[in-house]
C-alpha cells in the first residue's frame, strides 16, 4: 500500500509541476496573443511583451503566496518554533550542521520538481530544437 501511495504522490506531483511550469507561461502567451490582436503575426508590441513578462512573474509570486497559505493551514502547528533550514536556504557563513528531521512538504516538493522539469525541458529544447541563431550560407 505504501508503494502505491508513493507512486500516486509522485504522479500527482509531476502533473502539478507540469501544470505550473508550462501552464502559467502558456496561459500568458495566450493572453498576450489576445492583447496583440490582428496587428501582425511577426511583430510584437513592447507593451504586450511586458504584460506577458510581468504577468508570468506576478502569477508565480501569487502561486507561491497561496502555497505558503496552504502550507500554514495544513501544518497544524502554527505557533511552533521553526524547524531547521533546508540546505539550500542556509547562508555560506552558516557552518553549523543542521539535520532536517522532516522531509519536504507537498508544496515544496511540487515547486522543486517544477524547477527540475522546466530546466530539463528548456535544455532539451535549446540543445535539439532551437537551432542555430547564426545565418546559414
Amino acid at each position: 500500500m505504501r508503494a502505491v501511495s508513493s507512486v500516486f504522490t509522485f504522479a500527482l506531483t509531476a502533473v502539478a509541476a507540469i501544470a505550473i511550469g508550462f501552464g502559467v507561461p502558456l496561459a500568458w502567451v495566450w493572453i498576450g496573443s489576445q492583447l496583440q490582436g490582428d496587428s501582425g503575426a511577426t511583430n510584437l508590441n513592447f507593451s504586450v511583451a511586458m504584460a506577458i513578462l510581468f504577468g508570468i512573474i506576478a502569477s508565480y509570486v501569487l502561486l507561491l503566496y497561496l502555497a505558503g497559505i496552504v502550507m500554514s493551514l495544513f501544518s497544524g502547528d502554527a505557533q511552533a518554533a521553526p524547524g531547521p533550514r533546508a540546505p539550500w536556504m542556509r547562508g555560506m557563513t552558516d557552518t553549523r550542521p543542521h539535520h532536517r528531521t522532516e522531509p519536504l512538504g507537498g508544496i515544496e516538493r511540487v515547486f522543486v520538481v517544477t524547477t527540475v522539469i522546466v530546466t530539463v525541458a528548456f535544455w532539451l529544447w535549446f540543445a535539439f530544437k532551437a537551432g542555430s541563431p547564426l545565418p546559414n550560407q
